[in-house]
C-alpha cells in the first residue's frame, strides 16, 4: 500500500533542485513598456521506437524532424534522438536533449549537466563546456557561470568569446554595458555603435529606447545613434522636473506639463504614461495634447512591434498588488489606434515578427495584426503557450511540450518527454493546469505487462503530483497574492523498481523567494508496493544511526553553514538511490540556511552494506 503520509512529509520538509532530468533552459525575449510587475494536456499515444539504434552505414534516412526520447539506465534517464516513425536515428547518450533548430543544431548536455550544440548526425559541434544556452536571432550564446561566456552562429562556428555578460540579440545587436565601454555590438563582437547612455534596450526593426540613466528620459535612435524624437516621436521630447515627466516641443516650449511618474516616447502619436499610487503604478496612454486615449487604470502597458498594444488588467482601487502578479493577470490586446481590443481573457502575448502577435487564451494559439485580424497566413494551435519564430519554422511550448511547428499549422516536433525503461515500460509526460499559474507535469506510463497495476501506478503518480497544488489553498479574499505551484516529474524502472521524481517550485507572490521541495517515491511495478528508507535496512534504528554519522561526518570534513555540525539519527528521513549509493537530503532551513540550497550528502552502499536487507523486497527489486 502507498505510503501517503511520506509523500506528504516530503513536501512539507523537503528542498529540491530542478528533478526532471533534462535540464532546459531557454529564455524569451520580451517587449517591455512598462515595468512588467485550465485544461489538462491531450494525450496521445508516443510512437513505437525501434529496439535498437540503426548500424552505421545501414541507416535509413529519418523520416521528418527529429524529436528527443530518454531511456532509463539505472537511476539516470539518458537522452538520445528520433525520427517521426520511432525509429532510432541518434542513439541515447546525452545527459539533456532539446528539440533541433531550424538551422540544425541543438541544445544537448553531458551527463554533469553541462550544455553544447549537436548536429544531426548527433555529434557535438559545441562541446558540452556551457552552464546555459539561448538562442536569439540567429546567435547561440553559451554562459559560463565562473568563466568565459561564448557566441557561435547557426553552424557552431564561434563568433567571439567575453568575460563579461552577453545579452541577446535582436535586429542584429546585442547591448554591452562595459565598464568603460557602452552601446551595441554587432553578431562578431565588434562595437558598431558606442553611446553615453546607462539604458539600452533592444533594437526592433530599426529603432531602440535609450535613456541617460535609470528612470530618467529617454528617446528613440537609430542603428547610427540618430535621435529620432522629429521623425518617429511627432518632435515631442521627454522632460523631467522634480521626478514628473512631461513633454517639450523641439524650440524647448512645454506642450505636457510634467505630471506623470513614468513615461516613454511617443510614437504614432502615442506615449505610454504611469501615475504612481500608495501601492503601485497605474498605466495609460495618451495623445500628443496630453490627453488619455486610454486611461491611467491597467497594471501595466506594453507596446508590441506590430503597433499594437497589451494591456494589463484595470486594477482595484487601493490594492497593494506585487510585481509578479502582471505575469498571471488578464490581459487584453488593444489595436493600433486604441478603437478595438480583444476580451480580456489573455494569457500571453508576444511578437511573431513586425506584423503579427502571438497570444493565447490557455485554450488557443493564434496570431492577430494591428488592427486585430486574424492572421490569414498563419495557423491557430490549440493548448497553452507561445508559438514563435524559428527561420521559415514556428516553435515554441503548447501545453508546456516542447513543439516544433511548420507555417501550416503541421506538428514537426512534440516533446512529450518519451522514456524507455526496462522490461518494455515506456513513459511520457502530461501537463495540467489547474488555474492561470499553477502547472502539473507528471509522468504516465504505458506497455506494463499488467493492466491493472498500471492503471493503479497512474493513479497514484497523478495523485500524488496533484496533491502537492491542493496543499496550497489561496485567500479567496485577495486576488493579487497566491501561490504559483509548479510541479515537474520524472520516472525511471530499474528492474522491477519505480522511481518517480516530483520536484516542487513554490512561491507566493509578494514573498521573499521561493520554496523547493524534492520526493522520491519508490515502488514495486510488479505488485505496487511502496518502499520507505526503512525497507532497505535489517535494522531501520541502526541504520539511521550510521546514516547520521556518515552525514556528520562529512559535516566536519566540509564544514558549511549549518546551524550544527552534527544530525540527529531522527532527521535521516529523505533518500534518493544512486547507481551504487545512496544521497540523504534535508529540507531547506532544516539544517542549514535557504541560500545554502538542498543539502545532500552521498554514501556509497559499501560503507552500509552490513546494514542493507539484501534479502528484502527493496533491495531485490532493482538488484
Amino acid at each position: 500500500m502507498f505510503r501517503r503520509s511520506l509523500v506528504l512529509l516530503a513536501l512539507l520538509l523537503a528542498m529540491a533542485m530542478a528533478v526532471t532530468g533534462c535540464g532546459r533552459y531557454t529564455e524569451a525575449a520580451k517587449e517591455s513598456e512598462t515595468p512588467d510587475a485550465g485544461s489538462p494536456a491531450p494525450v496521445t499515444k508516443s510512437p513505437e521506437p525501434s529496439a535498437e539504434p540503426p548500424a552505421p552505414g545501414n541507416s535509413p534516412e529519418p523520416v521528418g524532424e527529429l524529436t528527443p526520447f530518454a531511456e532509463s539506465r539505472d537511476h539516470i534517464l539518458v537522452y538520445g534522438y528520433m525520427d517521426k516513425a520511432g525509429n532510432v536515428v541518434i542513439r541515447p547518450q546525452y545527459g539533456s536533449a532539446q528539440p533541433f533548430f531550424a538551422c540544425g543544431l541543438a541544445v544537448a548536455g553531458d551527463g554533469n549537466g553541462k550544455l553544447g550544440l549537436i548536429d544531426r548526425t548527433g555529434r557535438f559541434v559545441v562541446s558540452p563546456e556551457a552552464d546555459a544556452i539561448t538562442c536569439s536571432d540567429g546567435v547561440f550564446i553559451a554562459y559560463n557561470y565562473d568563466g568565459v561566456n561564448r557566441a557561435y552562429d547557426e553552424k557552431g562556428v564561434l563568433l567571439f568569446e567575453r568575460s563579461d555578460y552577453i545579452f541577446g540579440f535582436s535586429d542584429g545587436l546585442s547591448p554591452v554595458y562595459g565598464e568603460n565601454t557602452r552601446g551595441y555590438m554587432d553578431r562578431n563582437g565588434n562595437m558598431v555603435l558606442v553611446l553615453p547612455h546607462a539604458v539600452l534596450e533592444d533594437f526592433q526593426d530599426g529603432v531602440a529606447t535609450v535613456s541617460m540613466e535609470y528612470g530618467d528620459t529617454s528617446i528613440l535612435i537609430d542603428k547610427q545613434g540618430n535621435d529620432l524624437t522629429d521623425n518617429l516621436s511627432s518632435g515631442l521630447r521627454m522632460i523631467e522636473d522634480n521626478g514628473l515627466f512631461g513633454y517639450t516641443d523641439k524650440d524647448g516650449n512645454t506642450v505636457i506639463e510634467p505630471r506623470f511618474n513614468y513615461a516613454r516616447p511617443f510614437r504614432d502619436g502615442l506615449a505610454i504614461v504611469g501615475i504612481y499610487h500608495d501601492y503601485h503604478t497605474t498605466y495609460g496612454i495618451i495623445d500628443t495634447q496630453g490627453n488619455y486615449v486610454l486611461e491611467p487604470e491597467y497594471l501595466f502597458i506594453r507596446r508590441m512591434r506590430n503597433g499594437s498594444f497589451i494591456v494589463g488588467e484595470r486594477l482595484e482601487e487601493g490594492a497593494f498588488v506585487p510585481p509578479m502578479y502582471a505575469d498571471y493577470c488578464k490581459k487584453a490586446v488593444f489595436s493600433r489606434d486604441l478603437k478595438w481590443h480583444s476580451e480580456w481573457i489573455m494569457l500571453g502575448a508576444d511578437s511573431l515578427d513586425e506584423n503579427y502577435v502571438c497570444v493565447t487564451d490557455g485554450s488557443r494559439i493564434f496570431y492577430l495584426d494591428a488592427d486585430l485580424n486574424r492572421a490569414a497566413d498563419l495557423p491557430e494551435f490549440e493548448g497553452r503557450g507561445l508559438m514563435l519564430a524559428d527561420g521559415s519554422l514556428l516553435r515554441g511550448t503548447i501545453n508546456g511540450h516542447p513543439t516544433v511547428a511548420d507555417r501550416a499549422g503541421n506538428i514537426l516536433v512534440k516533446d512529450e518527454g518519451l522514456a524507455l525503461m526496462e522490461g518494455g515500460v515506456r513513459a511520457r509526460t502530461v501537463t495540467e493546469y489547474y488555474n492561470d499559474w499553477s502547472t502539473v507535469a507528471y509522468p504516465v506510463l504505458e506497455e506494463m505487462k499488467d493492466a491493472g497495476i498500471q492503471e493503479r501506478m497512474n493513479r497514484m503518480i497523478a495523485e500524488e503530483a496533484r496533491g502537492y497544488v491542493d496543499c496550497f489553498e489561496p485567500d479567496p479574499g485577495d486576488p493579487y497574492h497566491f501561490p504559483v505551484i509548479n510541479v515537474s516529474g520524472s520516472a525511471l524502472v530499474k528492474k522491477d523498481l519505480l522511481h518517480l521524481q516530483l520536484g516542487i517550485d513554490e512561491y507566493w507572490l509578494g514573498a521573499a523567494h521561493p520554496a523547493y521541495y524534492w520526493s522520491n517515491v519508490y515502488v514495486n511495478i510488479t505488485n505496487g508496493a511502496a518502499y520507505t528508507l526503512d525497507d532497505l535496512f535489517k535494522s531501520p534504528e541502526e541504520a539511521r544511526t550510521r546514516l547520521s554519522e556518515k552525514v556528520t561526518e562529512a559535516m566536519r570534513e566540509n564544514p558549511g553553514p549549518y546551524y550544527e555540525d552534527s544530525v540527529r539519527p531522527d532527521q535521516i528521513q529523505f533518500f534518493c538511490l544512486e547507481d551504487d549509493g545512496i544521497t540523504i537530503y534535508f529540507a531547506e532551513y532544516e539544517i542549514a540556511p535557504h541560500a545554502y540550497g538542498l543539502p545532500k550528502f552521498y554514501i556509497p552502499f559499501s560503507e552500509i552494506m552490513d546494514l542493507i536487507d539484501t534479502r528484502g523486497d527493496f533491495w531485490k527489486a532493482f538488484n
